[in-house]
């Protein structure tokens, strides 16, 4: 051991200055340069400017969200199933012009159901398997942010796509209340991010409306803080008629369009059967032209006179026996009880109609007022 070593080994250790037990604070990124900011001058600045292209002319932009707002039952998933296979087969949506290409669809409310529409819709338009093909469908309920790297990869597997299908909004709500304003824009988006997929596609989010929500005022739940995230709203509302509306409400970046008519088709699901062998059905959106519309409109005031006139004459029958009184019998000779139960829902609407406690209709005092003069 040398002298050095010795007497180091002497002196006392070195006195550290107290650990501070809290943990290092995370470093802030460095602030931006702001070196290169400045005014655009007007006319460079549109230089660059291009229209967006369109998925479905007038209706539908690539690379933007899109809502699509309806109660249940009114045709929502069947109209966006009518989207996605004219996408696919490169077909005229309602008469618009559309841009083909792959679609991506997030099925996760109720996937059995998208299912027969897929198969009644494609048989309905004539479309074959490889065709569907360019159709992916992700049956399953999952956190979009979380799940991201995955749904890429789907995405370009099919080549890049050009729409994605959110079915519906609520089932890919994972994050709190529908009514809290920062959770349901944190929600708007997510359903952002999926325009940043491989092709760049639009995107179109089923939604449920607001409470209370008519015909007129179909927005979108999350109220405000959704819709200022989304590009625009399109709603469905399916009349006494069965008549659908396709139109929007609340907002659209756009000139607009005239409101779109559908009629849902009864479709048997060819080389479907059930567990006991007999046929599957389920139903199409077809487009309708306005002049068809008008006269499906016109059948239903008609059947509403019907009813008014039958129900004075037998005052207290049933539905069965109102249906052959207005003369609404089937192929196989069964009353049609359900086209009464519509009739008398809108009879009501209109004050002409109602039920007493034990659910018995009968013609109100306007009612019967009304069938006189018929």
């Amino acid at each position: 051991m040398s002298g050095a070593d010795f007497f180091d080994d002497l002196l006392p250790p070195p006195v550290l200055p107290p650990r501070d037990p809290r943990p290092e604070p995370p470093k802030q990124p460095a602030a931006p340069a702001y070196d290169t900011l400045r005014a655009i001058p007007g006319s460079e600045f549109i230089e660059g400017w291009a229209p967006l292209e369109q998925l479905v002319d007038g209706i539908i932009p690539r690379n933007r969200v899109i809502s699509v707002t309806g109660p249940t039952g009114h045709a929502k998933t069947a109209i966006a199933t009518v989207i996605e296979v004219c996408l696919v087969a490169g077909l005229p949506f309602a008469g618009k012009e559309t841009a083909g290409g792959s679609v991506l669809v997030l099925c996760g409310e109720n996937p059995d159901d998208y299912a027969m529409r897929l198969i009644a819709t494609s048989q309905c338009m004539g479309i074959d398997g490889p065709t569907l093909d360019r159709i992916g469908v992700i049956p399953d309920v999952f956190n979009i942010e979380h799940r991201w790297v995955e749904i890429e990869a789907e995405a370009e597997r099919l080549g890049g796509v050009c729409a994605v299908i959110v079915d519906t909004s609520a089932a890919f709500f994972v994050d709190g209340d529908e009514n809290d304003n920062v959770a349901m824009r944190r929600h708007a988006s997510s359903m952002r991010t999926l325009t940043q997929l491989p092709g760049n596609p639009a995107v179109l989010v089923l939604c449920h409306p607001t409470k209370s929500a008519g015909k007129e005022n179909l927005l979108p739940r999350g109220g405000g803080a959704f819709l200022a995230e989304v590009d625009g709203n399109l709603t469905c509302w399916k009349d006494e008629a069965g008549i659908v509306t396709l139109h929007w409400s609340g907002k659209f970046r756009g000139p607009g369009f005239d409101p779109m008519r559908f009629e849902l088709k009864q479709w048997e699901l060819e080389g479907v059967r059930d567990a006991k062998g007999r046929a599957v059905m389920s139903v199409v959106a077809v487009h309708l032209p306005e002049d068809r519309a008008e006269q499906i409109s016109e059948k239903a005031g008609d059947d509403q006179d019907v009813l008014l006139v039958a129900m004075q004459k037998k005052p207290g029958a049933s539905l069965r026996d109102l249906a052959k009184a207005c003369g609404w019998i089937s192929a196989t000779y069964k009353p049609l009880v359900s086209r009464v139960e519509r009739r008398l829902k809108t009879l009501e609407g209109f004050g002409l109609a109602e039920q007493d406690r034990k659910g018995a209709w009968r013609l109100t005092t306007k009612g019967h007022r009304e069938a006189d003069r018929l």
